[in-house]
């Protein structure tokens, strides 16, 4: 490792272009300061939702930070995104870019994708990390996202500017649980007029489809969660935000998953929803870098 390894924040990053076969893939990549680690962002994301992250990461890891098909700077591919498909660029990209085991974090939907892709090639995935991600293909239906996707999709159609879908974004309402009313997004804590915007230049990115084929199902059709997991023999983090907060991971599901994965660690965040680190970035970097410690 090197020794002199120093912070580096995203601005820094290289960009890279790496075309799959499929689909060409954006990523940015840190300095060589240890193994490969590869950060995975949610749903309607985009790679800069690590940007809190990777300035303490990089100083001993080799940081990937990579936009999914269809998200950020990446292309898109019609009707191409199921958990397959997203799996599958990530694939490419440690067999024929990184060719070394490497760490994978997926949160959300990037979870989804780093599932897939352990089970398949586990020789290249040292450990895994999952945030807040649907364990089974049972998760995202019951939950809150539905609604709150259905929402981003209609924005994202309505195709205004940075401003106009911000304030989109502020009155979109959701249910939260032991709420009878629905809240509007601009009100939850967090949600302030910067975050919003660098949310909708996210969503200005997205392709329609990523979301159409989440909202209708396909994206899940081809995800077994329990016999991909029951396939994954590396050391593995569970990061459980507060299921009462919206969080993804129910304590039902993770108890399934720490009873079908080899090596399992959970660490859970009581006072975190969904978006963990992108709340609260501290608890979730030392839940994190206590895990690669170990490795």
């Amino acid at each position: 490792m090197n020794s002199r390894a120093h912070s580096t924040p995203i601005s820094q990053l290289q960009h890279h272009e790496f075309h799959t076969g499929t689909v060409v893939l954006h990523y940015e990549e840190g300095p060589e300061n240890g193994p490969p680690l590869v950060l995975l962002h949610g749903l309607a994301r985009n790679c800069q939702d690590f940007s809190i992250l990777i300035p303490h990461l990089s100083q001993k890891w080799h940081v990937y930070a990579v936009d999914l098909r269809g998200h950020g700077k990446s292309g898109h591919v019609q009707r191409g995104y199921s958990s397959e498909g997203y799996a599958a660029d990530v694939m490419a990209l440690l067999q024929n870019v990184i060719s070394q085991p490497t760490i994978l974090f997926g949160h959300s939907l990037g979870g989804v994708a780093a599932t897939y892709a352990t089970a398949k090639i586990p020789e290249l995935v040292r450990a895994l990390i999952l945030g807040d991600s649907a364990l089974t293909a049972r998760a995202f239906p019951n939950s809150l996202y539905p609604a709150l996707f259905g929402a981003l999709l209609r924005l994202r159609l309505s195709d205004g500017t940075l401003e106009q879908m911000a304030k989109g974004l502020a009155e979109i309402r959701i249910p939260l649980p032991g709420i009878d009313e629905h809240i509007a997004i601009g009100e939850l804590p967090g949600n302030d007029e910067v975050y919003l915007l660098k949310w909708a230049a996210c969503l200005k990115q997205v392709d329609p489809g990523a979301l159409e084929m989440t909202l209708d199902g396909t994206t899940w059709g081809d995800y077994d969660g329990e016999a991909l997991m029951a396939r994954i023999s590396c050391p593995t983090l569970l990061l459980q935000a507060n299921p009462e907060l919206g969080g993804l991971m129910s304590d039902a599901e993770l108890t399934r998953a720490v009873e079908l994965l080899a090596k399992p660690k959970v660490e859970k965040f009581p006072l975190l929803g969904h978006a963990l680190h992108l709340q609260q970035p501290q608890p979730v970097l030392k839940a994190v870098t206590n895990f690669l410690s170990e490795l």
